[in-house]
């Protein structure tokens, strides 16, 4: 997280107001080289797996420089879901809402808190980065939890 209190409040508080947009379930900011920045989402997503996903989230946007495109903004569906991002300076904002959102008001939300949130993403890119702690155990990366492992439709374990 970022060492200012008073940053990572605002940073908090950004993210917060996202919320107001019906549909959206929660968000989360990283910078470039894929360190979790700050989040507003549900418990269910804890700081390993959004960590996780930042660091696949920066690879997509690689893959996009690789072959000489930009990206902006995507939007990645998920069944009843959606992931906005959308590249800022220094990371990447992310937000998951329903697929029902409605998107003109979803990607004026993320404008507004973007240019908000872009100076202490920067500020955030400067620190040096920690270690991150191994993954506990019992949770293997990459695999869905038991109930929800589905392929063509049909559950799988």
């Amino acid at each position: 997280m970022i060492a200012s209190n008073a940053a990572a409040a605002d940073l908090l508080a950004s993210l917060g107001t996202l919320k107001d947009v019906s549909g959206i379930m929660g968000s989360f900011v990283f910078t470039e080289d894929g360190r979790l920045v700050a989040r507003e989402i549900a418990a269910l997503f804890d700081d390993t797996a959004l960590a996780e996903a930042s660091g696949r989230l920066t690879r997509l946007r690689e893959t996009f420089a690789a072959v000489g495109d930009r990206l902006d903004v995507a939007v990645v569906r998920f069944r009843d879901h959606k992931l906005y991002l959308k590249v800022l300076g220094a990371g990447m904002l992310c937000i998951v809402a329903e697929g029902v959102v409605n998107m003109p008001a979803l990607r004026m939300a993320a404008n507004l808190v973007g240019r908000r949130i872009v100076p202490a993403l920067e500020r955030a890119s400067l620190e040096p980065t920690l270690p991150m702690q191994a993954p506990s155990p019992e949770r293997q990366p990459g695999l869905a939890p038991p109930g929800m492992r589905r392929f063509r439709g049909r559950p799988v374990e």
